[in-house]
């Protein structure tokens, strides 16, 4: 094989075209319309109630919709209703230790929060990326928490803070179930539908000339499985298309039908993550180191807000640590930030009474949503005023807008340093452990496979977790390319190695027959590839 025919990395994204990404709103109207509703329900009812200007704070929980979208209805009251009890007690914890401390806090009196708020982004920030949830998410819930404390320190009494947190969670379940009434399943046909067609757009473009795309499939596929499993259709027409559809990929012709495994279990994919080296620890540290320092600079810098600095931190690293994402982050982050502040400003001036106030902040939302997961900077623009008129002291404007934009790029800027230099090599580690660990996984399978059908149910396991490996070392296999595109082209050939060796295991046992295990020849010839 001459050096032009080795495999290579995918080339490094341009700058310009993810700073400049249009937002799609493609498949996001009714989720966003939703989650408009939810605010202005929730806060219409408190402010019916006599709570005034606080009515606003229903926000707070109405954050908890976003991680129920795209979830079956089956699974998704779980998935809203558990974010939107981790909402309600970061904004109740934080609130208590705000009230605490009063107005006046003393700088190590306020120290101590950023030490809280580190440490609740380290832990949320290790978790969803470990669950690998992906946007939004744990920027929601380190705004909650910084909101709370800052609304606590100044006067609003926590029964209240907790009323309102649930009144939003409560109308958010309900908003996100209400589509189960007209289009039950929708979800798992979504899910499904987009497995299948990358599936065949997959085969259509010469699979053998495109390895990498695999990835690809095998995660919609993965994803789909998962959902169907989340709604229990599994024995649907929908499942027998995506059976039919994960064959073709492998080139098997099995004709009984049996379910393949759903993602490993929420303890199962901790404890994966909890290596030191893995994509979620190296997140997780780096986060919360950002956070960390960036918040006691504001701190001791007399800026009014050091949660605005954990935040812009937070935004920058929460996703992972591919530092040319994160810096594009970065720069969404500042520049959405400075536009919010304008947005406020002109808000904050025009002096508008509570409904109509409400009205523009269940627009801000609608939006926040249908941009969340295409374009940060637009979204960081909606999501900046809201932030501020649902949770700012009474402090002068001037000096509002000040502190946020200084607070912003300070955040932004340790977080662009600490992705830089805190451990500058660590993705190497992260792709060697991830390829080593897929390898063990092949080798463990080949070896079950000698004694054990391949749709046993110690097989079946074995398949799952080999198919979850595959999936973590591309992951970190992407984010090498694109911090260290020389070194990840030098290592290409072994990466490439481990995954073809991986997916040719998983279609030997697409390929056998169920009730049978793999057959001497095949697994002698595995068993010498994986070495």
């Amino acid at each position: 094989m001459t050096d032009s025919d080795a495999p290579a990395p995918p080339p490094r994204p341009a700058a310009r075209g993810l700073l400049l990404r249009r937002p799609s709103t493609r498949g996001r109207w009714a989720p966003a319309i939703r989650a408009g509703a939810a605010l202005a329900i929730s806060s219409s009812i408190l402010l019916a109630c006599g709570f005034g200007h606080d009515s606003l704070l229903a926000a707070l929980g109405v954050f908890a919709a976003l991680y129920g979208e795209g979830r079956p209805y089956r699974f998704r009251w779980k998935a809203v209703l558990t974010a939107g009890s981790l909402l309600l007690a970061a904004a109740a914890l934080f609130g208590l230790w705000g009230s605490a401390i009063g107005p006046l806090a003393s700088i190590p009196q306020m120290i101590g929060v950023v030490a809280g708020l580190t440490v609740f982004t380290a832990v949320t920030v290790f978790v969803t990326s470990a669950l690998r949830l992906g946007p939004p998410g744990p920027y929601f819930f380190v705004l909650v928490s910084g909101i709370g404390g800052l609304v606590g320190q100044h006067g609003v009494p926590i029964d209240h803070l907790a009323l309102f947190v649930a009144t939003g969670v409560v109308v958010a379940l309900a908003m996100s179930m209400a589509a189960a009434l007209w289009r039950p399943h929708g979800p798992e046909t979504a899910a499904t539908i987009a497995a299948v067609t990358a599936a065949e757009r997959y085969l259509a473009e010469n699979a053998d000339a495109a390895p990498a795309a695999r990835h690809g499939v095998a995660l919609s596929t993965l994803r789909a499985w998962s959902v169907l499993h989340d709604a229990a259709a599994t024995d649907t027409e929908l499942a027998q298309r995506l059976w039919t559809s994960h064959q073709k990929i492998h080139g098997a012709e099995v004709a009984t039908f049996v379910v393949p495994l759903p993602r490993p279990s929420i303890l199962r994919r901790l404890q994966s993550a909890s290596r030191l080296g893995s994509h979620a620890t190296i997140s997780a540290l780096r986060a919360s180191s950002a956070a960390a320092i960036a918040g006691t600079i504001a701190v001791v810098s007399g800026l009014g807000r050091p949660d605005w600095a954990v935040l812009g931190a937070a935004l920058v690293l929460q996703m992972g640590p591919d530092r040319v994402h994160g810096t594009v982050r970065g720069v969404h982050r500042v520049a959405g930030t400075v536009v919010g502040v304008g947005l406020f400003a002109g808000l904050y001036a025009l002096d508008l009474p509570i409904a109509a106030l409400l009205a523009v902040l269940t627009v801000l939302n609608v939006l926040i949503e249908l941009t969340i997961s295409t374009n940060y900077a637009i979204a960081v623009m909606l999501i900046t005023p809201l932030s501020l008129l649902i949770g700012g002291p009474s402090t002068p404007l001037a000096e509002q807008v000040r502190d946020r934009v200084l607070e912003t790029v300070l955040g932004v800027g340790v977080a662009l340093i600490t992705a830089w230099l805190l451990l500058p090599r660590a993705h190497r580690r992260t792709l060697r452990d991830a390829d080593a660990a897929a390898l063990a996984a092949g080798r463990h399978l080949v070896d079950d496979g000698a004694a054990n059908p391949v749709d046993s149910p110690e097989m079946r396991v074995d398949r799952r977790d080999l198919q979850w490996q595959l999936l973590e070392a591309e992951l970190a296999a992407t984010d090498s390319a694109c911090d260290d595109p020389d070194w990840a082209r030098a290592y290409w050939p072994e990466h490439a190695r481990v995954r073809d060796l991986g997916y040719e295991v998983l279609g030997a046992c697409w390929r056998t027959p169920l009730g049978l295990p793999i057959d001497a020849q095949t697994r002698a010839h595995l068993t010498e590839r994986i070495g």
